[in-house]
């Protein structure tokens, strides 16, 4: 009697351990998932949220940064964690570099294919590998 009382108590504490065991293996694979948009997402790393609507040779970018202070009073300043800039480029050439989050109007466009792009910059305009593009056709 006392050894099948032993074995099933071995049964039920071999079976506790590997649930817990599972639960354990379960979390830390949870944090293994993590990518930057999750990061960014919980007040990581920066991102950038942008949109572009054309009507005719105009375009409006509207956008929005999350985890970084867009500090157009620091500009060209050394760098500051969490302040920044935006640059905007049309077709691979700097066109203006944004100190606010208001929207942007491009106006005039030329007729063809063209590459708009806004990158999240340092206060020294250092690139943070954050960008946002957008392929947009005038017609003539």
């Amino acid at each position: 009697m006392r050894s099948t009382r032993f074995k099933m108590s071995s049964v039920l504490l071999l079976l506790l351990l590997f649930a817990s065991s599972s639960v354990l293996t379960a979390c830390s694979l949870l944090n293994k998932s993590d990518t930057s948009a999750d990061l960014a997402s919980a007040g990581g790393l920066p991102a950038l949220d942008a949109q572009l609507d054309q009507n005719g040779t105009a375009a409006t970018i509207s956008y929005k940064v999350r985890n970084l202070a867009i500090a157009g009073d620091r500009l060209g300043e050394t760098h500051t964690d969490g302040q920044g800039h935006l640059h905007l480029y049309v077709d691979g050439v700097q066109k203006a570099m944004l100190k606010t989050d208001a929207p942007v109007r491009l106006e005039n466009i030329p007729p063809g294919k063209h590459t708009i792009k806004l990158s999240l910059q340092q206060n020294d305009h250092v690139a943070i590998n954050v960008e946002k593009v957008f392929e947009i056709e005038v017609k003539k």
